[in-house]
């Protein structure tokens, strides 16, 4: 008798640690990444080191970028202090979040309706219309997307996976006539060389890259019409299921917004009004435009 009862004992004990296990485990499915961000003080955030949108400083070492610095202030007063950023091609981004490398994008992600079917955006925090680099002097005379389209020896680049090659599609552009890359070294060399005509991107880009080293040579094609294309809004990126976690990150930012901070951010990276986000858009009416 004493035998069974220690038998049953036994395993009654192995079954109470069996659900001890399983209780155990299903609480640390239960929680949230914004749980366990504010639970260890930190976030994995990717970005594709450039200017002005999240890069290395050569100097420090540190990152630093229009929207490393937002989540830095944004998470500050939360107790997240411990911000690690992984480098990665802008084209890998999404790739990246989605496959749980990175807890946020933070790299100038623009808001568009295709890209709103894999991930959530944060709310708007920059306005960023197509822009366009030329060389010195603008030799070819191109003023807008109608230009591009307009002369068939005009060869323009772009990034892979950008906003503008959707935007001069639109306007006229053939395909044939866009040759795509994956950074904008790479896009940039190819201008100077005389590969392509133009090289194509988001304002927000273009006055980080001419206001830096290396611009010798190069200017902004001013004015640059785009036509009847958006105009493009960036914003920090996150998982769809991570619903609390950009929740959080929408309030802080709106706490944000409209202090001394806020307007520092700005000028340290040369925005002003028109790169202001005007009242009233946000990341649902965004996804929801139509082309």
């Amino acid at each position: 008798m004493n035998r069974r009862l220690r038998a049953l004992n036994l395993v009654s004990g192995f079954v109470l640690m069996l659900f001890g296990l399983v209780g155990a485990s299903d609480l640390a499915l239960a929680e949230t990444t914004k749980e366990r961000i504010l639970r260890e003080g930190k976030i994995v955030i990717g970005i594709h080191n450039r200017s002005p949108w999240g890069f290395r400083d050569e100097k420090t070492g540190e990152v630093t970028g229009w929207h490393p610095d937002l989540l830095k202030a944004a998470f500050a007063d939360l107790g997240v202090k411990n911000l690690e950023f992984q480098v990665t091609e802008f084209g890998a981004l999404i790739p990246g979040l989605l496959a749980g490398r990175f807890d946020a994008v933070a790299s100038g992600l623009s808001i568009t309706p295709e890209r709103c079917k894999q991930v959530a955006f944060g709310a708007p925090d920059l306005q960023a219309p197509d822009a366009a680099i030329v060389l010195a002097g603008n030799p070819r005379k191109i003023y807008g997307y109608a230009d591009i389209a307009a002369q068939e020896d005009i060869i323009m680049g772009a990034g892979r996976g950008s906003v503008v090659t959707t935007n001069a599609k639109a306007a006229g552009v053939p395909e044939s006539r866009m040759l795509l890359f994956p950074d904008i070294e790479s896009n940039l060399s190819a201008l100077r060389a005389g590969r392509i005509d133009t090289a194509l991107m988001a304002s927000a880009t273009v006055i980080g890259l001419l206001a830096g080293k290396g611009s010798d040579g190069l200017e902004r094609a001013a004015p640059f019409d785009v036509g009847e294309a958006h105009t493009n809004f960036a914003a920090i990126a996150f998982r769809k299921d991570d619903v609390d976690l950009r929740a959080t990150y929408d309030e802080q930012l709106t706490k944000l917004k409209g202090t001394e901070a806020f307007a520092a951010i700005m000028k340290k990276y040369g925005f002003g009004d028109p790169e202001a986000v005007p009242p009233g858009i946000t990341a649902a009416d965004l996804c929801n435009r139509q082309p």
